[in-house]
């Protein structure tokens, strides 16, 4: 899901259910819908996610090389 904090210093007005225009203050954390289009329209910037440690990430099995043959 995408997360993006408000930067706007005016704050970022939206109409998420369509018919009511909210504004959501400017340093405030938003989620989903709301967060994808303040990022579209350059009132927000993206919040990542802390990566895991390296020791949870699976490992990759070593690869077999093979020399190659001549005819």
């Amino acid at each position: 899901m995408t997360k993006a904090k408000i930067t706007a210093a005016q704050g970022y007005p939206c109409a998420p259910d369509g018919h009511t225009v909210i504004t959501i203050p400017c340093g405030s954390v938003v989620e989903g819908r709301i967060a994808e289009w303040a990022l579209a329209d350059r009132c927000a910037s993206r919040m990542m996610d802390k990566a895991e440690p390296l020791e949870n990430k699976a490992e990759r099995p070593p690869e077999n090389k093979t020399k190659r043959r001549r005819k």
